[in-house]
């Protein structure tokens, strides 16, 4: 208001002497000062402006520290400097906090085992932690183009892997075998699309199931094969005997040993008969065909497997019940194979309420439901006899049933087959209650 009084006495003054007198150097002077006054109060004014400019870039360029917000505006300006002050407070805490966030994320980072490595869609590497440089054999990198021959195979798996995708990749680096359970997903930074990979070396875990899995199978190969042989083996050596002593004289005498040889020789080539089928069964479960994919509509697929079967269930008196939400759900598979895998179940069930003489009232259900992620799981429930709860982790190994008349290979040839169309078998069973085989995809 002094600086506006004062202006406005100045004019006053210049147009009383332009009209009454003939001072031009006076005149010129007030001029001067009068324009001198105009542009310190635009100045003036404009520092508002000035500060809040100021302050807008210091932000945008992160330079907040030692920014000034003050000036001598006056008392009526003093709420905008406490509004910048507090701006500036908050930026300060805000920064703090992501700078330790982002030094906590680096450190977890560069510290896990699991190799963390991402990209851009042109290949430029943006992330590559040490974990994913001592597993690769690589120290520096820009790019995914650099990457030698033996690598090959792991960038082909970075361009077939989906969304939120899993795969495994055999790769060979400086002579040794890397077996990588590779896992992707996809995130913007800064308006660039990168793909965030993860990779972690399973040879070990891979080895030592499969020693696992090997001392299984031996074991029961071992079984079947000495339960065939050993009486063989035996019958054999009593034929040879017999032949080495002499042939009786008397034709009742005669009759008698034939009758002994033909009985052994029968045995012999029973249990032969025997070995055969089970190096069969093996070479059947062995020779697995792969998947013919296509849209496999559940509640068709259900129904055909209940007609398959309809006689053995009504034979047995088994009530058969089947749900399915949503009705139209279906799932990529191939129908011939998917149907074997559900035959086989429904017949085991079949079996297991046979056996169970107390079940009250028989019943197979089956269900498939779709969760609200979108995964499909098929449940077949039996009110049979159940299984022993030594006997659950042994089920799926071939040739190993519960069943005298069983060959063992029905469930590993479901598991097997299911593993080629991605998905899971398991079981769930109590005695005297029932057994649910649960399919997961």
């Amino acid at each position: 208001m002094l600086r506006i009084l004062l202006l406005a006495l100045t004019i006053s003054v210049l147009v009383w002497l332009v009209l009454n007198t003939t001072l031009y150097a006076t005149i010129a002077i007030l001029f001067l000062v009068c324009a001198g006054q105009i542009w310190a109060l635009i100045y003036f004014v404009e520092q508002t402006n000035r500060h809040v400019v100021r302050f807008l870039e210091s932000v945008k360029y992160g330079d907040t520290v030692n920014m000034g917000v003050g000036g001598h505006l006056g008392s009526s300006f003093q709420e905008l400097v406490d509004a910048f002050g507090s701006v500036v407070q908050d930026f300060e805490r805000i920064r703090r906090e992501k700078e330790e966030q982002y030094l906590a994320l680096q450190t977890i980072l560069h510290h896990v085992s699991i190799g963390l490595l991402s990209f851009d869609n042109d290949g430029i590497i943006d992330f590559m932690n040490p974990a994913a440089r001592r597993l690769l054999g690589i120290t520096h990198i820009r790019s995914l183009n650099q990457l030698g021959t033996p690598y090959n195979p792991l960038i082909t798996a970075f361009s077939n892997l989906a969304d939120d995708g899993k795969t495994l990749v055999k790769l060979v680096v400086n002579d040794e075998i890397l077996q990588l359970a590779l896992g992707s997903t996809r995130f913007r930074q800064q308006g660039r699309e990168l793909t965030l990979i993860s990779l972690q070396n399973i040879v070990s875990e891979l080895e030592e199931q499969e020693i696992v899995a090997w001392q299984k199978l031996i074991r029961v190969l071992t079984h079947e094969i000495m339960n065939s042989v050993a009486p063989i083996t035996s019958l054999a050596q009593t034929v040879s005997v017999l032949l080495e002593d002499d042939l009786p004289t008397e034709s009742s005498e005669l009759n008698e040993f034939i009758g002994d040889i033909r009985s052994a020789i029968g045995t012999i080539a029973r249990r032969s008969e025997g070995l055969l089928s089970f190096v069969e069964n093996y070479r059947k479960l062995s020779r697995i065909p792969e998947p013919d994919f296509s849209v496999v509509r559940l509640n068709e697929l259900f129904e055909r497997v209940e007609r398959l079967l309809a006689s053995q269930l009504s034979a047995a008196a088994i009530k058969w019940t089947q749900i399915i939400e949503p009705i139209d759900v279906s799932v990529i598979g191939d129908a011939s194979l998917l149907e074997q895998v559900c035959i086989n179940l429904v017949q085991n069930a079949i079996h297991a309420i046979i056996a169970h003489t107390a079940a009250a009232s028989p019943q197979i259900s089956i269900a498939a439901l779709q969760t609200p992620t979108g995964r499909i799981t098929i449940d077949i429930q039996d009110t049979g006899t159940g299984i022993l709860p030594e006997a659950l982790d042994k089920i799926f190994v071939p040739f190993f049933t519960t069943k005298p008349d069983g060959s063992g290979i029905g469930l590993s040839f479901a598991r097997q087959v299911l593993r080629k169309h991605g998905a899971s078998l398991t079981v769930s069973s109590e005695l005297g209650v029932g057994t649910t085989f649960h399919i997961r995809f």
